[in-house]
């Protein structure tokens, strides 16, 4: 199927989300459409700026089109080449491979000078976060000094931070892979991409992924680790609202308990 004919498919479409991009995809090519002037078109233009800043460094899909004010459809949208027409989504239990080949281009990433703009905001104060918790009576004694002792060896193993463009939504399902599974091809959905330290932008996948990419590095598995460990002190401290944030809490802890019981 042509892109000629992805966009006749969208023209038949009454609707188009105005929060969140909604993506239509045949084969390689890959469209992400919303009402026009919304905040999700905003997102549309937001990714395909960076496409085109990636472009000379091939880490991101081919920007085929970009139409946010309805000429060619009836929605906003995007068109993009996949780097491979059976590219498949990433999942959670890929092999080392998959996550040591993300690890490498998330390097070339972050190598880069910083193509989103704004200024690079400190991550969370770690410390000031276990402290706060220690207050609230969610840390007890005990585990303040340990968790304390720990978070300051990180931060001395882990060095200065490294300022960076982030992807800023780097989770499996943003992850392209051949059909094999074996071979990482690159990511998508950039509309979230900012700067930051490039630590933060490992911080929604899987803990074992982290200790894969980090492997021959001890301060980037370092970095790595604290970040983690800061962003579950985080949901901890959101947790009260329970739901949503007692969930992701639960899950970091999980995560930490399988990844001491195989790394340890």
């Amino acid at each position: 199927m042509t892109p000629d004919d992805v966009l006749t498919v969208l023209n038949f479409m009454d609707q188009a989300p105005s929060h969140v991009p909604a993506t239509l995809r045949q084969g390689g090519v890959l469209v992400r459409y919303a009402q026009a002037g919304t905040p999700a078109a905003s997102l549309i233009r937001r990714d395909a700026e960076l496409l085109l800043a990636l472009a000379p460094h091939g880490l991101g899909p081919e920007l085929l089109e970009l139409d946010l004010g309805g000429r060619r459809a009836r929605h906003a949208f995007s068109l993009q080449r996949l780097p491979h027409p059976g590219a498949v989504q990433g999942q959670e239990g890929d092999g080392d491979a998959v996550w040591q080949q993300l690890g490498d281009h998330l390097r070339r990433l972050h190598s880069l000078p910083i193509l989103a703009t704004g200024d690079v905001p400190p991550s969370p104060d770690a410390l000031r976060l276990l402290d706060h918790l220690y207050e609230e009576g969610v840390i007890t004694d005990h585990d303040l000094g340990w968790l304390r002792n720990w978070i300051m060896v990180m931060q001395r193993e882990a060095g200065p931070p490294q300022p960076a463009t982030l992807h800023g939504a780097l989770r499996p399902e943003n992850m392209l892979l051949t059909p094999d599974r074996r071979t990482f091809l690159g990511l998508v959905d950039w509309s979230r991409a900012r700067p930051g330290e490039a630590a933060w932008d490992h911080v929604d996948l899987p803990l074992g992924a982290c200790a894969v990419i980090g492997a021959e590095d001890p301060q980037q598995t370092a970095a790595l680790l604290l970040a983690f460990v800061t962003r579950l002190l985080l949901d901890l401290r959101d947790a009260s609202q329970g739901g949503r944030a007692l969930a992701a809490a639960t899950s970091r802890l999980f995560a930490l308990f399988q990844f001491n019981r195989r790394y340890a």
